[in-house]
């Protein structure tokens, strides 16, 4: 298939030539008691591990915003070559989500105070928003009056995935302790957690744990994780998928640059993949073959590299089906590429 008639299955979101927020959040409220809690290796911490773990559990994504040009709204718009539809949006300026039209105008838009901006949000049938918080870090869920239905603390970051039944499946962070990792010192455990469509938890799954349980976790844990940071997952999306009457989720873990499987039933990570990519974002399955944004690495470690591209890559030969490289697209923290039509979880 053509480059060009591939390019009109995708969104292709990204910042050209501009400064994008680092999806994440500093943690400024204590996590309801039913939300996981930090673990160790078994032994007592020392007063300078807690210390570790305070401070760890307190840290914050760099956020970084550059001006834009004077012009602002839809720049161009060729009907033929766009799909038709409404399109939500966040900004890192402020607290709000709004849904737009083709021609740009809002249609409709949901505010709440209390945070610095939204860093993702998922808009229901009802009119009802999830919206992932930022300073604070807490997830939301708004009526489509912008009136608070729940509010939960904890550090919930980058993604979540709405069931048909409600259920919701977020990522939480926490600082956990290793013999193995980081000299002992804390490091950062993404846990997938699952909560009600009231918000309350359910059960929730340590991503760690998970790579420990496999047979993946020497080769992920000891070789791949970064020595530079405490952030060693830093997952940054999450996709519900049914496999075999199976209910698994696919990740995107941008600081070890892997995509991986993790079963939800066993707690196990089935399979992972990377090599191709450095520093994704938003791993998705279109016709079984998987499509990401790949950051191609950080700008801050390769200053000259200002460039972005999407792939889509067949999962049986690893082969590059598809890709998305033109000059200037480029993004310096995040970007994604969403397919027009997303595969929904069955059952």
């Amino acid at each position: 298939m053509s480059a060009s008639s591939r390019a009109s299955a995708a969104w292709v979101m990204a910042a050209l030539g501009i400064g994008v927020a680092l999806l994440g959040c500093q943690e400024r409220e204590r996590a309801p008691s039913d939300v996981p809690h930090s673990a160790s290796a078994g032994a007592d911490l020392t007063p300078a591990q807690e210390a570790e773990l305070h401070r760890i559990a307190t840290l914050g994504y760099v956020v970084g915003v550059e001006p834009t040009s004077a012009r602002r709204g839809v720049l161009k718009h060729t009907p033929d070559l766009a799909f038709a539809g409404f399109t939500l949006h966040t900004s890192t300026e402020d607290p709000y989500a709004v849904l737009i039209d083709m021609e740009g105008k809002v249609v409709h838009s949901w505010q709440y105070p209390g945070s610095h901006y939204w860093a993702r949000a998922h808009v229901f049938e009802n009119g009802d928003l999830l919206a992932i918080t930022c300073g604070p870090a807490q997830l939301l869920r708004l009526n489509r009056d912008s009136e608070l239905v729940w509010r939960i603390g904890g550090h919930v970051h980058h993604d979540l995935a709405v069931m048909p039944d409600g259920a919701i499946f977020a990522i939480v962070r926490l600082p956990v302790t290793r013999p193995y990792l980081n000299d002992g010192e804390a490091v950062l455990d993404d846990y997938i957690v699952v909560l009600d469509a009231e918000g309350r938890a359910l059960s929730s799954i340590s991503l760690l744990e998970a790579f420990e349980r496999s047979l993946l976790g020497g080769e992920r844990l000891v070789e791949r994780l970064p020595s530079d940071t405490p952030d060693i997952f830093h997952t940054n999306s999450v996709e519900v998928l049914s496999r075999d009457g199976r209910l698994q989720l696919l990740l995107s873990i941008r600081s070890i640059s892997t995509v991986a499987l993790l079963d939800v039933s066993s707690k196990k990570i089935m399979w992972a993949l990377s090599g191709q990519w450095r520093k994704q974002h938003e791993a998705q399955l279109v016709e079984g073959n998987l499509l990401l944004f790949d950051n191609l690495g950080l700008t801050k470690t390769k200053p000259a590299l200002e460039q972005s591209r999407v792939l889509e890559i067949d999962l049986d030969s690893h082969a590059v089906v598809w890709s998305f490289t033109e000059p200037g697209f480029f993004t310096k923290g995040a970007g994604a590429a969403v397919a027009r039509q997303r595969q929904h979880p069955h059952y």
